[in-house]
């Protein structure tokens, strides 16, 4: 970052007393802000001080031009292909269905940009050890998430196909939501009535499947966390928990969390079904 102009004075200034060749220039210990005085006063100043204060205006100017020159270089190299994960993620958003790609400036780019055509709503890039660049999307259907159209999703990997880095190998992932079927002994105040309190319950979990991250893991700590949180429980005790993948129906047991395969989750049913209520006075 460039330094002010009263700070490169100062150092021309630290300079000129180290140098004993300039030991008789007055005034000794000078600095910006003395010099700045004595202009606005009627004394007469050096004419070392007032080249030493036009260097140091021409240095900061210098500098103040490379901070621009190094921001413009930034904003270049943000904005050209890496083939990182951030790179995929920002090339997959961008995805138009059934739009076909130009090849520009030696990029594959859309023309024009219409971002109605855009169907991805959410993407996550994994990347597997054994070099595989993992693409998982959903779109949004209904106020939720679903699984792209097989139509959908074959233009989709046309489009990676296109746009990737020469020799990654990548895999385009969608599925239905995976389904998690979670048992708790929910302890509750009967002053609340229960046609009351399991809607609540209701809803507070359907929030939280909203509010995890896509991709993101389903913690029994957080969900026991939101149902404490509900009028009326008063104590939320976890028993079990399954989640059954939306791609191949297998049940995976888990205790405190899990990555859903699909990216993002269902409950299997109301907590009318899932929960067992127990009166506590």
């Amino acid at each position: 970052m460039a330094r002010s102009i009263n700070e490169i004075y100062d150092v021309i200034i630290d300079e000129k007393e180290n140098r004993t060749s300039l030991s008789d220039l007055d005034p000794q210990n000078d600095n910006a802000t003395q010099l700045l005085g004595d202009l606005k006063s009627d004394s007469k100043v050096a004419i070392w001080r007032l080249w030493a204060y036009i260097t140091a205006v021409i240095i900061h100017t210098h500098e103040l031009l490379w901070d621009l020159f190094k921001a413009d270089v930034e904003r270049i190299v943000s904005a050209a292909p890496a083939g990182t994960p951030g790179w995929y993620h920002k090339k997959i958003l961008e995805y138009q269905h059934t739009d076909i790609l130009v090849y520009v400036d030696n990029q594959y780019r859309y023309d024009p940009i219409d971002e109605s055509h855009r169907i991805v709503a959410k993407c996550a890039i994994e990347e597997r050890k054994d070099g595989v660049v993992i693409i998982k999307v959903a779109k949004e259907s209904g106020g939720g998430l679903a699984p792209l159209s097989v139509p959908e999703r074959d233009g989709l990997v046309s489009y990676v196909n296109k746009i990737k880095f020469a020799g990654t190998r990548t895999s385009v992932f969608t599925s239905n939501a995976d389904i998690v079927n979670i048992i708790y002994n929910i302890y509750y105040d009967p002053i609340v009535p229960l046609l009351d309190l399991i809607p609540d319950l209701d809803a507070a979990l359907l929030l939280y499947t909203t509010t995890i991250p896509f991709n993101g893991a389903v913690n029994v700590n957080q969900i026991t966390d939101v149902l404490q949180g509900v009028k009326g429980v008063k104590d939320p005790v976890f028993q079990s928990a399954v989640l059954t993948t939306g791609i191949s129906g297998v049940d995976i047991s888990f205790d405190v969390e899990i990555q859903p395969p699909a990216g993002y989750i269902l409950f299997d049913d109301s907590v009318s079904v899932m929960f067992n209520f127990i009166q506590k006075l």
